[in-house]
């Protein structure tokens, strides 16, 4: 198992800066970039995209499945690619989602195809 160093935001910062640009369009077809900058990361992810980021966590056995826990990466299938959020926990998500801005929903009405993850970002710096 990949050993995981702590991010620079915990989990209650890093949802309280997603949840400070709810609203937001500035990270539309960014989400993957929002999520790092929001754990504290400056630097790029080392992935090219959320699908890059789903093989890599899939390969090293780091993706689960069911009710995402508050502050897990939640990585799902919508309008014909992957997408990643941020679990605020009871089925709600946060990060840019479908539409411009930055908002939180449900889960379930952006999908029925997610899997989750600790938020775990190996290469970004």
């Amino acid at each position: 198992m990949e050993r995981r160093v702590a991010n620079p935001r915990d989990v209650e910062a890093a949802l309280n800066w997603q949840l400070e640009r709810v609203g937001s369009a500035a990270w539309q077809d960014w989400p993957l970039k929002f999520q790092r900058m929001a754990f504290g990361y400056a630097q790029d992810s080392g992935w090219h995209d959320p699908v890059d980021a789903v093989r890599w966590l899939d390969h090293h056995a780091l993706l689960q499945e069911g009710a995402a826990p508050r502050g897990a990466l939640v990585w799902y299938q919508a309008a014909d690619r992957i997408r990643v959020a941020c679990s605020l926990g009871s089925g709600q998500v946060v990060g840019p989602l479908l539409r411009p801005p930055v908002e939180v929903a449900p889960l379930t009405t952006l999908t029925t195809d997610w899997v989750w993850s600790h938020p775990h970002f190996p290469f970004a710096h």
